[in-house]
């Protein structure tokens, strides 16, 4: 894993061959599964990732601040990495960013709570969102039962 380097010098290396990546912010701790590494998405550790550490391109330190009160650390990682999400609030998933059949099918997953929720739009069933914002009616939902 690099460390300690500007990202820019370690990630675009050879700007002709930039990686796919995804870059995830939290605190950075040692995993109970052998090859991974950590990553606690808030500061109770209630709900992290467990990222396989050879899939792990970058790390870097965030300072503390007066918009981030706790030192907490970006970690760029392959796109196509499988990582492991657990947590109190969240049911144990493998999950891959933006690739493969697990972004369908969370896609789809998103799509179906959308429609019973009511979609992005806020008529239920309707999850399309508008072709534009603003205060127009978009004709591709149903109307709103009375």
């Amino acid at each position: 894993m690099a460390k300690d380097k500007y990202f820019v010098e370690v990630l675009a290396a050879d700007p002709a061959n930039i990686p796919d990546m995804v870059l995830l912010n939290g605190f950075v701790g040692n995993s109970a599964l052998e090859g991974y590494t950590r990553l606690y998405l808030n500061a109770v550790l209630n709900e992290y990732y467990e990222i396989p550490s050879e899939a792990i391109l970058h790390t870097a330190t965030a300072s503390a601040s007066a918009n981030n009160p706790l030192e907490t650390s970006y970690v760029w990682i392959k796109a196509d990495a499988e990582l492991i999400r657990k947590g109190k609030t969240v049911a144990d998933t493998r999950l891959s960013f933006f690739s493969g059949p697990i972004q369908s099918g969370q896609a789809a997953a998103n799509a179906a709570q959308a429609a019973v929720a009511g979609g992005p739009t806020g008529v239920q069933n309707c999850t399309q969102a508008p072709a534009q914002c603003g205060n127009t009616a978009w004709q591709g939902c149903p109307d709103t039962p009375k």
